[in-house]
């Protein structure tokens, strides 16, 4: 054996004994006189391989142990290393193989949706699988959805040392004519699938969807359309090869620079869809391009090499390994788990979902980003004008309490409340925002991912964490600064309004019973108002995600040119007016509709509870405020201080699920979206608990005259 792959241990591992009966198995194959045909063997041996769990690394330890014990089998009994490779090269013998190399892995061209309903259907009736498709065939081969975890987890090296164990010496055994032929026969139809996969990738590049956002992709020569070209020109030279040996002139070189230039325009239409918007079906079309370009590198390099490593036509090479052969069967055992995770995670819906979803929520968390970056403050001009800003929210908010506790005394079926308070909080909350004012629970969602992106910028340098923890510091200190400003104002306002209305009228807003269950509602002890806190904060994480893809969609579906080639408007408004409320559409429409949203998810969310009996509610920090106030007035301030204190204290806690909740939801597919790992965030946190320590005041209140590092990465 050649000493450029290793031994693992100095002592065989011991073979258990499912693994020991089906490496017997295949060492019986030639003395019954038939030929392997069938992947049983393969099969058996798979299973004994596989790990009872791919979730514990001690069930992945024990599977690259039983790997080992394979392997140094192999190399210590010829007949069972023959056998194998037998058994191996059956699988390719009269095989389909077009689909297996152009196909696993790669998404279908069938679209986001149809393909949710291929697997949903698939779930339930699982598709008939084809015993003449290699493709199909390592499909019952590696037949559960987590076997590439163990695969991937086995080191490189061993895999090789597999690989290399399994040459075999020269032979005149006239059987090697046959594996000749096969071995032709595969190449071939290599070549059938990278002419395959190029047709596709041209056919792709012309997609409308992908020209919208690359005009230049029809202007000029497409890159798509000629590597489509040069691909059936190398694939004809490799043809005349395998025929007639005579080493085609032309090389994968221009190829390889045309596969680079279609990596290009991905990369600008990617770009250009952060600042112009995004679609499901792009989203998905660019992952399928991109997979199908890696694809058609791989098949080009695997057959370059192939052709390069061969000694002699297409005999065997010889036991030592070369460099080049090295590489070759490292880029083959790339691909094969490649296409094992494809084909194990073809029928797993959750993966289809997250798996785009998660493309597509990288875009709508960017545009969700640049708003963020609007609620933090650095400066002491920021930090007082944020204050204002949430003392006028706050002020907003006492008289949607008003008007909801108007709608509460009216006589209404359960529908018709729903509706009254939908109305009242999203239109409140869009009059907020239409006034420039602050809403502090908005917060969380947009800035969470600011802080995913900085996140996923700093790669552990240690200035740039420093950075990113001023700017925590500030969103911080930015957020206390609205939640108090929202909160104090709210309740004197609720007061005012309360004692005014009660003077007007001649008598209190509400009835004592109903003003003390307003504040039994806040008891942080007695009620469950921290569940329904923490309730709200997933209906705020959803109206910051409903937010960002509006944004998205205004850019995507050019709301503002749309709007300004409007007829009925330009009659309606004119054209200095309708010019003026296209750009505010355009610039306002996801903050607008994230507002309605939140106020219909808030006003559902206690519906749903009423009609089906369950204990589930929403309490928002500044409505709760507003309604403390209102009930306070009712009872003429006649409240013991121990109340009015669990009270404030759970008011204060609301406050707090409904930041912390929203804010975590939000940070966490941010970064799932831009794939940064939570492992990131360990030096920041100890970074803020010791600035958290040394300085607190700047929690609260801004230094005053803000130093380099306060500069937002």
């Amino acid at each position: 054996m050649s000493e450029s792959i290793p031994f693992m241990h100095d002592t065989p591992p011991a073979l258990n004994p499912a693994l020991a009966h089906a490496l017997k198995a295949l060492q019986a194959v030639l003395k019954a006189d038939d030929a392997p045909s069938s992947p049983a063997h393969l099969i058996a041996l798979i299973d004994a391989l596989r790990p009872d769990s791919t979730t514990d690394a001690e069930d992945i330890a024990v599977a690259t142990k039983r790997f080992i014990a394979m392997c140094e089998a192999i190399e210590t009994d010829e007949s069972l290393k023959l056998n194998l490779s037998q058994c191996l090269l059956q699988l390719f013998d009269a095989k389909k193989q077009v689909s297996f190399f152009a196909d696993s892995g790669i998404l279908p061209n069938s679209g986001f949706f149809s393909e949710l309903w291929r697997r949903m259907v698939q779930r339930v009736f699982p598709a008939i699988k084809d015993p003449a498709s290699l493709k199909d065939t390592i499909n019952l081969i590696f037949h559960r959805r987590d076997d590439c975890d163990w695969v991937d987890a086995i080191p490189i090296d061993l895999k090789l040392r597999f690989w290399h164990a399994l040459r075999v010496k020269e032979t005149n055994d006239p059987d090697r004519q046959s594996d000749e032929k096969m071995l032709l026969d595969s190449l071939s139809q290599m070549l059938d699938a990278g002419d395959v996969l190029a047709i596709r990738i041209g056919a792709m590049g012309l997609e409308p969807e992908l020209i919208r956002l690359s005009p230049r992709i029809e202007e000029r020569d497409s890159p798509f359309i000629a590597l489509a070209k040069e691909t059936q020109q190398l694939s004809a030279a490799y043809r005349h090869y395998l025929v007639a040996g005579d080493w085609p002139a032309e090389d994968e070189q221009q190829l390889m620079v045309l596969i680079d230039q279609c990596r290009e325009v991905i990369v600008r239409v990617r770009a250009r869809a952060v600042s112009i918007g995004t679609s499901l079906s792009l989203t998905y079309l660019l992952s399928r391009l991109e997979q199908s370009l890696h694809r058609l590198e791989m098949i080009v390099c695997m057959l370059t090499m192939q052709h390069r490593t061969a000694a002699d036509g297409f005999t065997p090479a010889p036991v030592e390994s070369t460099d080049d052969e090295k590489s070759l069967v490292t880029l083959w055992v790339e691909f094969l788990e490649h296409a094992i995770r494809g084909e194990g995670q073809r029928q797993s819906i959750r993966e289809h979902i997250s798996g785009t979803i998660g493309l597509l929520a990288l875009r709508v968390t960017e545009n969700a980003s640049r708003t963020g970056d609007h609620y933090i403050t650095s400066t002491r001009e920021e930090y007082l004008q944020m204050w204002r800003l949430a003392m006028g929210g706050g002020f907003i908010v006492g008289f949607m309490s008003l008007i909801k506790l108007l709608s509460s005394q009216m006589a209404l079926a359960p529908l018709g409340y729903f509706a009254a308070y939908a109305m009242n909080y999203a239109f409140g909350f869009m009059f907020i925002h239409v006034l420039h004012l602050t809403l502090a629970t908005k917060q969380p969602a947009m800035t969470a991912s600011t802080i995913a992106a900085a996140i996923g910028e700093i790669r552990g340098r240690m200035r740039d964490v420093e950075k990113l923890a001023t700017l925590v510091v500030d969103l911080i200190r930015s957020q206390i600064a609205a939640i108090l400003g929202n909160v104090l104002i709210a309740i004197p306002t609720a007061i005012l309004i309360s004692l005014t209305m009660a003077a007007i009228a001649g008598q209190p807003l509400m009835s004592p019973e109903k003003a003390h269950k307003l504040i039994h509602e806040l008891s942080p002890f007695d009620s469950l108002a921290l569940l329904h806190a923490a309730i709200a904060g997933v209906c705020l994480f959803i109206a910051g995600l409903i937010s960002g893809y509006y944004d998205n969609l205004a850019s995507y579906e050019r709301i503002r040119e749309r709007i300004e080639h409007a007829r009925w408007l330009q009659t309606l408004l004119g054209e200095a007016r309708l010019a003026r409320f296209a750009v505010y559409m355009d610039n306002n429409l996801g903050a607008l509709a994230g507002n309605f949203f939140l106020g219909v998810m808030l006003a559902l969310v206690g519906t749903i509870g009423f009609l089906t009996g369950l204990p589930i509610d929403v309490r928002h920090v500044t409505l709760s405020s507003a309604n403390f106030g209102l009930a306070l007035a009712t009872l003429d301030f006649a409240v013991d201080g121990a109340t009015v204190g669990k009270t404030l204290l759970g008011i204060c806690l609301i406050g707090f699920f409904n930041l912390t909740v929203s804010f975590v939801l939000a940070l966490w597919v941010a970064m799932r979206a831009r794939g940064v790992a939570l492992g990131q965030t360990r030096m920041l946190i100890g970074i803020l608990f010791r600035r958290l320590v040394s300085a607190p005041r700047r929690f609260f209140w801004p230094v005053k005259t803000p130093v380099v590092e306060n500069s937002k990465p």
